[in-house]
């Protein structure tokens, strides 16, 4: 059995409902056979993109040790849960005990923090510029209006020294291009 990382987000409900949100974590693992060696529940936090109805979500991080083959029957638990959004198991080869005890009780990393950008969208120095001012185009001009377009001649004429009853793979006939 391998040591495993797993980070669950679960749906933001189960924030203020702990056992419900652990039990619905310990039942996947159960169901492939895992032992849990500890999780810790981060915090709920706000979604990077909206995920299904849910822009909220609560982090748990958890380690237990699994057979490798069973791991792709816990993410297919997963996608069958309603509780749970995402999942992110990962092998952790080198990790001791220790380690994990360590990783559980550090304190859960801040969240980003976006800049405030004041509805700009990143478009910094083009609030007082209308749309329509272009500055200079070059030496292009003033083009004006086009008017009408001038006679294209007979489009569905064919080709210079092409025929309809040609055979267009041997080009030796073909003197237009001497």
């Amino acid at each position: 059995m391998n040591l495993y990382e797993g980070m669950f987000l679960l749906d933001p409900a189960l924030a203020s409902d702990w056992e419900s949100a652990e039990a619905e974590m310990k039942r996947i693992l159960d169901r492939a056979g895992a032992e849990l060696v500890g999780h810790r529940s981060w915090d709920e936090r706000k979604l990077a993109y909206q995920i299904g109805k849910f822009r909220r979500g609560l982090y748990v991080l958890s380690y237990f040790r699994a057979n490798p083959d069973k791991i792709a029957s816990m993410e297919r638990d997963v996608q069958l849960s309603e509780k749970v959004l995402r999942v992110l198991f990962l092998k952790r080869e080198k990790m001791t005990d220790e380690d994990v005890q360590k990783s559980l009780a550090a304190e859960p990393p801040k969240a980003a923090k976006r800049e405030d950008r004041d509805g700009r969208d990143g478009r910094e120095g083009r609030e007082g510029r209308d749309r329509g001012d272009r500055g200079d185009r070059g030496d292009r001009g003033d083009r004006g209006d086009r008017g009408d377009r001038h006679d294209r001649g007979d489009r569905d004429r064919e080709p210079v020294g092409v025929t309809a009853d040609s055979d267009n793979s041997d080009d030796s006939n073909d003197d237009s291009q001497n």
